[in-house]
């Protein structure tokens, strides 16, 4: 590598990767370190001092507000214009995409939901009969029981019944024998007459009592078994209903399966969807920071963050390393200012102003980018400084006094590095103590509520990053 180009390197340095090398560890792989190594160590430390020295005064060389917006506020030559048509048309093309693609998924979901509800209805089918199922079998639980009772009861009856034709058939042929016996008989016996004739009455009391007892035991016989008939067409009846539930039940099963099956398919569908809006949104994204950078936007490297910041300086008193650390927190220098849409990032009552900024650039609202909507609140600030459409119009006559630029744009790292050094110093920065620039930077951050000590994290980290630069920018300024 030769000297010129180790010149071109430090000052194309990006400001991450600045910060990353501050202890110029970079410089080591040059012909200085390879070629003079046995060099004492005064000799190479004043060489790369030297090196240093001629870079910072390439990369810090006196720029002037005229200078600077000579060398990049030029009008677009037509190929650059042609493209910049190009790019607006074809995110034009791919917004429209995605809107079409929100609507199938608006679509899709209306379907699902659709969907849902059948399969909850489906579903309380058949809660409903497993209930039911539930009842038909603890009914014919009961019938079972039931005609099963009813068996041992005739059996039981038809046992008496058996018994009681059984004393009948003795008390019958008992009757007989006496009847067959003659006076003589009788005598010879030795029974008395009146016995005898006792006998025969109370045998025939006997069989009429007997005949009486089968007579009932054969009608309540006939009566359970009327029962046990009734109770097992019951049962029959029962088994019958219970069939057909079960078969109502597999059915409403089936089609709980079906609709099952099309909801994980809609469900695919929308997921599919969904990865085509996110990739589109981030081509979205892509083309929206192309054409911020065609705007006056876009990455910058750290030597012309230096020096934005040393114009706005003269301008405002605001420290360069201060405002550098301010913006370094809230869009690395221009390099993260969002790539959201207004409309679903920013405050409803910010976007008819955000619409008048940018219609007064002749630029298309859909396609500008701001920062997203947080979890805790509301996106859609602007450009490098990361003001609300309010804040900027609030500074924009200011802005367009001192850069010439009329109307200003918060897109534009110029006019954001100006906005932001006048807001910093309507906040008490320009005097330049700890304090007081600590203060300006929460109410940057924070407002009205910049004294919440649970804020507090971002003046303190604002001020750290500013004394890192300062000591980088001291550094640097000695070797001019």
């Amino acid at each position: 590598m030769d000297f010129k180009q180790i010149i071109k390197d430090v000052k194309e340095k990006k400001y991450d990767q600045f910060l990353k090398d501050n202890n110029y560890s970079f410089l080591k792989k040059n012909f200085f370190y390879n070629n003079f190594i046995i060099l004492k160590k005064g000799i190479l430390i004043f060489s790369l001092f030297l090196i240093f020295t001629i870079t910072f005064d390439i990369v810090t060389a006196p720029l002037t507000l005229a200078s600077y917006k000579s060398n990049n506020f030029q009008k677009l030559d037509p190929e650059t214009q042609k493209k910049k048509e190009s790019l607006e048309a074809e995110l034009q093309k791919i917004l429209k995409q995605i809107e079409e693609y929100k609507k199938t998924v608006n679509k899709i979901r209306k379907e699902k939901t659709s969907i849902k509800n059948e399969i909850s209805i489906v579903e309380s089918q058949i809660k409903k009969i497993e209930l039911e199922i539930k009842a038909i079998n603890l009914s014919i639980e009961k019938l079972n029981k039931r005609i099963n009772e009813t068996k041992n009861s005739i059996k039981i009856i038809s046992d008496k019944i058996e018994r009681s034709k059984d004393i009948l058939e003795a008390s019958i042929r008992y009757y007989y024998q006496l009847k067959k016996k003659n006076i003589l008989e009788v005598f010879l016996a030795e029974i008395s007459l009146s016995d005898y004739f006792n006998d025969f009455i109370y045998i025939q009391r006997l069989q009429d009592q007997i005949n009486n007892e089968i007579d009932n035991l054969k009608n309540l016989n006939d009566n359970l078994n009327q029962q046990k008939i009734k109770l097992e067409n019951d049962l029959e009846e029962q088994n019958n209903l219970l069939t057909l539930q079960k078969l109502k039940y597999n059915e409403l099963q089936e089609l709980k399966k079906e609709k099952n099956k099309l909801l994980a398919q809609i469900n695919q569908k929308e997921e599919q969807y969904k990865k085509l809006i996110d990739e589109s949104e981030k081509t979205a994204a892509k083309i929206r920071e192309q054409i911020y950078n065609l705007a006056g936007g876009g990455k910058i490297t750290f030597g012309d963050a230096y020096n934005l910041a040393k114009i706005a300086e003269k301008y405002t008193n605001i420290r360069p390393a201060f405002l550098l650390a301010i913006l370094h927190y809230e869009s690395r220098l221009g390099q993260n200012v969002g790539n959201c849409n207004y409309k679903n990032a920013m405050k409803p009552s910010e976007q008819p102003l955000f619409e008048k900024i940018v219609i007064e650039l002749g630029l298309d609202p859909d396609k500008m980018p701001v920062s997203c909507k947080p979890w805790y609140g509301w996106g859609g600030a602007m450009g490098p400084a990361q003001f609300i459409p309010s804040t900027w119009l609030a500074y924009k006559d200011r802005v367009a006094k001192i850069t010439g630029n009329n109307p200003p744009s918060p897109w534009n790292n110029l006019d954001a590095f100006i906005a932001a050094a006048l807001k910093l110093t309507d906040n008490g920065a320009a005097s330049r103590r700890y304090q007081d620039e600590w203060k300006a930077a929460m109410i940057y951050f924070a407002g009205s509520n910049w004294a919440n000590p649970s804020l507090r994290f971002y003046g303190d980290d604002v001020m750290a990053i500013a004394e890192r630069f300062q000591k980088d920018i001291e550094i640097l300024e000695k070797g001019q």
